[in-house]
């Protein structure tokens, strides 16, 4: 059976998110952190408490680095070597345009030189990672393509080059964004010539989508991730491993649980703002769109822990 990651979500599964989805439901092998962009203030960020130790306790969690530079890579991956960390993933996924326009995230797909040159140095540089910390893993996180799926090929050519421990595929191209059908023939095509073990990524929805990836592809790929299902309903995991379904108590007493920690650790003007983007999600569970329309925009413009308790007494209220 494959294993269950916790996809990277900027701003939203961070680690006040998976510490309190694996308390309430458990049953996620590894989550990933929200993208970092490394930089000499890395532990001056919210990066910073995404890193500290403290803050990922008992849980298989491998921080996410979004660069193209291979001196700033094996700099903050020794700093978080240190830290106890044994795996980074790359981001070459991320397709937003400000990201991209560097070449960095789904950006570096079109340049394939680029993309050998930086894992040179992060693999083979006289300042890589692996010459301090020789057990250190490598993995990397990808979508299929930047304009199209044409150098895909290459791509695959130059990622199985290096050692890089697992290849985790998301099958849309950049400019796909989050819309449209999955291209599969794309994935297929890094399933028979990745040598790094593969993993899925992408619009895993249901527990039926889970089986339906999970038995195509039996022992060709290694795990499977969520992302925007797992905010929607936390108990996804769950019931994928038991069948057990999750509970209107159990939704509600999980955000609330993380309501109360964004006021303790952020403040309760981000906390509110951090609830709004979640919910965004949430509301998907309830099933009149014209009702859930309604809730969204009640939650949004919710200027105060009062005014969201209330959007959110309606939006349980419609809940099956």
């Amino acid at each position: 059976m494959a294993d269950l990651y916790l996809a990277p979500m900027e701003e939203i599964t961070g680690y006040v998110f998976r510490n309190a989805v694996s308390r309430h439901f458990g049953h996620i092998d590894r989550f990933y952190t929200p993208f970092i962009s490394p930089d000499n203030r890395i532990m001056k960020t919210r990066a910073g408490r995404e890193l500290l130790p403290e803050n990922n306790r008992g849980l298989n969690v491998i921080p996410q680095l979004l660069t193209n530079n291979a001196g700033l890579f094996n700099e903050a991956a020794h700093l978080i070597a240190n830290m106890g960390y044994g795996q980074i993933n790359i981001n070459f996924g991320c397709p937003s345009n400000t990201v991209a326009a560097k070449f960095k995230g789904s950006g570096i797909l079109r340049d394939p030189i680029l993309m050998d040159r930086f894992l040179d140095g992060v693999f083979d540089g006289k300042d890589s990672i692996l010459k301090s910390f020789p057990s250190f893993r490598i993995s990397v996180k990808s979508r299929v393509g930047y304009n199209d799926t044409s150098d895909l090929p290459k791509v695959i050519e130059v990622l199985n080059r290096y050692p890089v421990c697992e290849l985790i595929v998301h099958p849309r191209i950049k400019k796909d964004l989050y819309l449209g059908t999955v291209r599969m023939e794309a994935f297929d095509y890094v399933v028979a010539n990745s040598k790094a073990p593969v993993s899925y990524n992408g619009d895993i929805c249901s527990v039926e989508d889970y089986e339906r990836i999970e038995s195509k592809y039996k022992e060709s790929i290694r795990g499977i991730m969520i992302g925007r299902a797992a905010v929607a309903d936390p108990g996804i995991f769950r019931r994928i491993r038991t069948g057990e379904k999750m509970t209107k108590q159990e939704l509600y007493g999980f955000l609330n649980d993380i309501y109360e920690t964004y006021k303790k650790d952020y403040s309760p003007e981000n906390a509110l703002s951090k609830m709004k983007e979640v919910w965004t999600y949430t509301a998907g569970l309830i099933t009149d769109e014209k009702v859930r329309a309604g809730i969204i925009k009640s939650i949004i413009k919710s200027k105060n822990g009062a005014q969201y308790k209330d959007a959110v007494t309606v939006a349980f209220s419609h809940m099956i």
